[in-house]
């Protein structure tokens, strides 16, 4: 199971903060509908810039992975390309072959059957 590396926490948007030690947002000039507005949009702004800064890190690490693939591909197609070089310069007529002993042949006086015929 792959390890987190980044979370993105979700922002309570348009909750008041309470005071020290009280449980309810104190009634004043923090509720009217500008206040609340605007502190939701800077809420919304600084959610964003952290989500902006986490996919850039992303794309980041992304791109090096890609690069790294990219590298071992040129040099792969870089060996295929020297060996295609090499086997076109054999001549199959002049190189020899070795020679195997037929398995295929039935044991003679060992009691086993011949193998099926192909």
């Amino acid at each position: 199971m792959p390890f987190v590396k980044r979370t993105v926490q979700p922002q309570l948007l348009c909750r008041l903060e309470a005071p020290r030690g009280s449980e309810t947002p104190e009634p004043g000039g923090s509720e009217d509908l500008v206040s609340v507005s605007n502190l939701a949009l800077t809420r919304v702004l600084l959610q964003l810039s952290d989500l902006a800064r986490l996919s850039c890190s992303l794309f980041t690490e992304l791109e090096s992975e890609l690069r790294g693939g990219a590298e071992r591909i040129l040099r792969l197609q870089g060996r295929v390309l020297r060996l295609q070089d090499r086997v076109s310069e054999l001549d199959p007529r002049q190189e020899p072959v070795r020679k195997y002993p037929n398995f295929l042949r039935p044991l003679v006086g060992r009691g086993t059957s011949a193998p099926p015929s192909l």
